[in-house]
């Protein structure tokens, strides 16, 4: 879906709307179809005498949600494209207002491409693919397109990316964005399609990354002789490349077998060494899946006749980083052509088969039931032994799906807890509402229950609490306004409200678990969300021990905490991004608590909760029996 916005006057609409139509299915004829299919507008294009050209429309006036503009691109135009527009996910055509272009250049050129929380990722993706209004520039500012597709192809989103070059001249790939376009077909393992780039390209070859395009083509058409003169070049500019490049170039030129060896690596594999390998068609190595860029996983993870244990590995660990999704990974379970008999042998002995191809032949199982009481059943060992293998997430993210068809009724009580749990981790708010419910209900009368709604009820209050912004008379408040009388309208009090008490027996609870020192994580998100945590609960929290963490710069944090405070929306969210990415693989939740209240301050209410949700959820429930 493709949303092009400008507050410009829109001259010969009809005609570039026209033209782009007409090109869409000429696009690139080396590319695969489905990145053929040229420009997919959000909405369909309005008739040309519903937005008349006004010569006299002021630049400062803005389209009506919905709007879909297609003309002429110049380097203002070209930075409103998007592939998310205000009814798909997208941060709202104003989300750069209050910005200045150089501040926005400076942050998305390096902007981290790694986090450690799943939600990041999808933030990331949805601040570079949504339509908006850029900011304001000089004549000397760089754009910013070029930027966002890099970006968006390094966290793994390259069909955004190529959907995003393909908005932006339907008939060729424009010089600027070349490099750009070519990075996100490695990225993605279309070597075809970056090399036809790569050969079309006419504005030379004179930096690293087009000499490494070059060499990576000529291994790919088996020009060795031509591969080794690039390198020669290389050396003789001076130009810095990655060591492994280097490495396996030689010996592909050298007509050897290119080995990957990445157990001394000191840094996650590029993706120009990484088409490299593909080029060479080199063997990978089991310790790849955990070296490899998170953004190269997809691409990793669809290689023909890649090792189907490693395959495993890749997607579950793509799917923990938020970059594969459910579905994705339910894909690479069902192409194992697993066998009934094997795979009942491997869960009646589980010590016979790795982790990774215990949780797909879980999965498998359940997907194989259909009544729902065999259903529930299967569910319910699922998540039972998921969690003892120590992948309750992987379970939890890829078995969401088969939980809708369990009726959430009292007669399965016995599984609403679990199933409550399952929905938080999966991201299925409404879902564990609903089964939150459940085990509300069923509480009285059945201990279980009663436990399991205290261990829940801090994550059922980040996503349970009322929407930003909302107000509810309170009984009979009505009758008085109607009499004339003033009225002071209440806040909504949300599906799931506090209760300081509530909180009270669950910090008693979780003291008395094996994960205590996480509960002042928790306290910290309610409190980033705007709930009363007090002095007395704090109390409870051990101050524990100091232990070593990585923190973002001063800087970042600063930036956070003004852009959030002057509502400038996009930077907000790409100051968050740099506060997690440099963060290491585990943040501390001072840094997560900044982002949650910075989100929620400029009006990215849900997905304030989102990271809010995840992070207590990494530090609670995990170890539950």
């Amino acid at each position: 879906m493709i949303v092009f916005r400008d507050n410009s006057a829109m001259l010969c609409a009809r005609f570039f709307a026209v033209v782009m139509v007409g090109l869409a299915a000429g696009v690139l004829p080396a590319v695969a179809v489905a990145q053929q299919s040229g420009p997919i507008r959000l909405a369909p294009l309005p008739p040309a005498t519903e937005r008349p050209a006004d010569r006299n429309e002021q630049p400062g006036s803005r389209l009506r949600p919905g709007q879909v503009v297609v003309e002429g691109l110049g380097a203002r135009g070209e930075d409103a494209l998007g592939v998310l527009g205000d009814d798909s996910g997208g941060l709202g055509n104003d989300m750069w207002a209050g910005s200045r272009r150089v501040d926005a250049v400076r942050l998305l050129r390096n902007l981290p491409e790694s986090y450690p929380l799943r939600q990041a990722y999808e933030l990331a993706r949805r601040v570079l693919s949504t339509a908006a209004e850029p900011p304001r520039a000089t004549s000397d500012n760089q754009g910013m397109l070029g930027l966002r597709v890099e970006k968006l192809a390094a966290i793994g989103s390259t069909s955004s990316a190529l959907r995003l070059i393909n908005a932006s001249n339907a008939a060729q790939v424009p010089d600027h964005l070349a490099g750009a376009a070519v990075r996100a077909r490695f990225n993605s393992g279309n070597l075809v399609a970056g090399c036809a780039l790569v050969r079309d390209y006419t504005g030379g070859y004179g930096n690293a990354f087009w000499q490494q395009a070059l060499i990576i083509c000529q291994v790919a058409d088996g020009n060795s002789d031509q591969a080794a003169l690039g390198i020669d070049l290389l050396r003789e500019q001076g130009l810095q490349i990655d060591p492994a490049f280097t490495a396996a170039a030689l010996t592909a030129a050298g007509g050897g077998k290119v080995k990957v060896d990445v157990t001394d690596a000191a840094a996650p594999v590029d993706v120009m060494t990484f088409a490299l390998w593909l080029a060479a068609k080199a063997e990978f190595p089991d310790e790849l899946a955990q070296r490899i860029a998170p953004g190269l996983l997809p691409a990793l993870v669809s290689v023909p006749d890649l090792d189907p244990d490693m395959r495993l590995a890749v997607a579950h660990r793509g799917l923990q980083a938020g970059i594969l999704t459910g579905a994705d990974v339910v894909q690479v379970y069902e192409g194992l052509g697993v066998s009934d008999a094997d795979m009942s042998s491997a869960l009646t002995a589980p010590d016979t088969v790795s982790n990774d191809r215990l949780l797909a032949y879980l999965y498998l199982a359940a997907a194989t039931r259909t009544a729902p009481i065999a259903r529930s059943e299967a569910l319910w060992e699922a998540w039972t032994r998921g969690r003892e293998a120590g992948g309750f997430d992987i379970v939890s993210l890829t078995t969401a799906d088969l939980l809708r068809d369990v009726p959430v009724t009292p007669d399965f009580g016995w599984l609403s807890g679990v199933a409550a749990e399952v929905s938080l981790v999966a991201g299925r708010n409404r879902q564990a509402l609903d089964w939150y419910r459940v085990v509300l209900r069923q509480a009285p009368i059945v201990p279980e229950l009663a436990r399991a709604a205290a261990e829940l009820w801090p994550m059922m209050r980040v996503i349970g609490r009322a929407k930003s912004g909302g107000f509810a008379l309170t009984a009979g408040t009505g009758v008085a306004a109607a009499a004339g009388q003033t009225v002071t309208p209440t806040p909504p009090r949300g599906p799931v409200p506090w209760n300081a008490a509530r909180l009270d027996r669950w910090v008693d609870l979780a003291k008395s678990g094996p994960r205590a020192d996480d509960v002042g994580t928790t306290l910290s998100m309610l409190e980033a969300l705007g709930d009363g945590v007090d002095d007395a609960q704090w109390r409870l929290v051990g101050l524990g021990a100091s232990r070593s963490v990585m923190m973002p710069d001063v800087a970042i944090l600063a930036g956070l905490s003004r852009a959030a405070e002057d509502g400038r929306k996009a930077e907000a969210v790409l100051y968050a991004l740099y506060a997690l990415g440099q963060s290491g693989k585990v943040p501390h939740a001072n840094v997560v608590a900044a982002v949650v209240r910075a989100l929620d301050r400029v009006g990215l209410n849900e997905a304030a909760q989102a990271m809010a949700r995840e992070m207590a959820g990494q530090s609670m429930a995990s170890e539950r029996p």
